[in-house]
């Protein structure tokens, strides 16, 4: 049967992005129906989490920062040293004239806090599964797998990679299965990490280790290539400490496994459209980035701010929140970024893989350049975010 709340508002998915949006949009006096499928997992998973300065503003000012139960470590500098070890780069956050570049926090712990702030007067929770929409003339019908109904005048599709909602809506998507899978454990270090994370290329891929918030553990994103990733996971916790010890180097001394393995196959996708008539996709159901430069959820909150500024605006017109055309400001804005970004660490992770010498020698020597140009690395860091951005969220002025 259909629910007669009649929601403003129906987001499918209550991860990170969709329950910031759920959060955030409730406080702004939206009403929202949320489909959360998974339910909060009382696991805590070795995924790892870099967020932004950026991001935690945005976070901030919707009163989500800091966040119970969520313990961070900032991350004060970053090293990137090529396979050769020759080639080096290094982004420090005193050149920005900031504490950090950021924090490294626990993805569950993240999911759970926020999905816990989500709990709050104007959201209705439905614990079930999206499973089949139908766009009328002035709202959408979404069917869940238990039966249940919802209308509103629109959806958001925030349930991730393999979103049912954007199959359902027939949205294309651009999918590239990079031959890669992430590594991902908690490594025990030789010294103190000092808030340092390390990354550095290899001929299967990227290895990062990213500081934890105790100063001699480090979340390891190792991205190799399928096969090294199988022979990987059959080796025991000291064979696989033996091959990333001889791989990373001892830039934090003798390593150690500290807990489970988790291995995560990676690809790259982009939605076609990130809308339509009365609806909207964000975070990882409208795109996906390689991990090596660790936008993935940054990106997503940008998403939800973008489109929760758009919202606002509508509002302010009485305008039909789930018109195409009403909707398209959130498009413009953020396409442009996250297909940036996509052809960046794409163009990164081929480029580092590959074989040919001159290739390598040319990207040791651009690596140590940067190095030494202190307007350019203040650039980049300000590109991922680690600025201090203008921020105006009621207003059309973004930084």
């Amino acid at each position: 049967m259909i629910d007669r709340r009649d929601p403003d508002i129906i987001i499918a998915g209550a991860g990170a992005v969709g329950a910031l949006l759920g959060h955030a949009l409730a406080m702004r006096g939206f009403e929202i129906a949320m489909i959360d499928a998974a339910g909060a997992d009382p696991r805590t998973s070795v995924r790892t989490s870099a967020l932004s300065r950026a991001s935690l503003r945005r976070l901030s000012h919707f009163g989500l920062w800091p966040l119970d139960g969520v313990e961070a470590a900032p991350l004060r500098a970053l090293q990137i040293i090529d396979r050769s070890g020759y080639g080096r780069l290094s982004f420090d956050s005193a050149d920005i004239g900031e504490a950090d570049l950021g924090v490294i926090v626990n993805h569950s712990r993240l999911e759970s806090a926020l999905r816990a702030k989500a709990q709050v007067r104007g959201v209705s929770w439905h614990q079930d599964r999206a499973w089949e929409v139908e766009i009328e003339n002035t709202r959408i019908e979404v069917a869940m797998k238990g039966g249940g109904r919802l209308r509103a005048p629109l959806l958001i599709a925030a349930d991730g990679a393999q979103s049912v909602i954007r199959e359902q809506l027939g949205v294309a998507v651009f999918q590239y299965h990079y031959g890669q899978t992430a590594v991902c454990a908690d490594i025990r270090l030789g010294h103190a990490h000092d808030g340092v994370a390390w990354q550095r290329f290899l001929a299967h891929g990227p290895c990062a280790l990213l500081p934890l918030p105790d100063a001699c553990r480090a979340s390891l994103i190792w991205s190799a290539t399928d096969d090294e990733a199988r022979r990987l996971r059959n080796l025991s916790d000291t064979q696989f400490a033996a091959a990333l010890n001889d791989a990373f180097g001892d830039h934090l001394g003798d390593l150690e496994v500290d807990g489970e393995r988790a291995y995560f196959p990676l690809a790259a996708s982009h939605a076609q459209h990130y809308v339509g008539a009365r609806f909207a996709l964000v975070g990882d159901a409208a795109h996906r980035v390689h991990p090596l430069a660790g936008q993935g959820v940054n990106l997503g909150f940008a998403d939800a701010d973008a489109l929760i500024t758009t919202l606002q605006a509508a509002r302010a017109q009485s305008a039909d929140l789930g018109r195409r055309r009403t909707l398209r400001p959130y498009e413009r804005e953020r396409k442009v970024d996250n297909l940036a970004m996509l052809a960046a660490t794409d163009l990164l992770n081929r480029a580092f893989r590959n074989d040919r010498r001159w290739v390598g020698a040319t990207l040791r020597t651009g690596l140590n350049v940067i190095d030494t140009l202190p307007l350019l690395k203040t650039f980049f860091m300000e590109a991922a975010g680690a600025g201090t951005p203008r921020i105006s969220y009621d207003a059309r002025q973004r930084s």
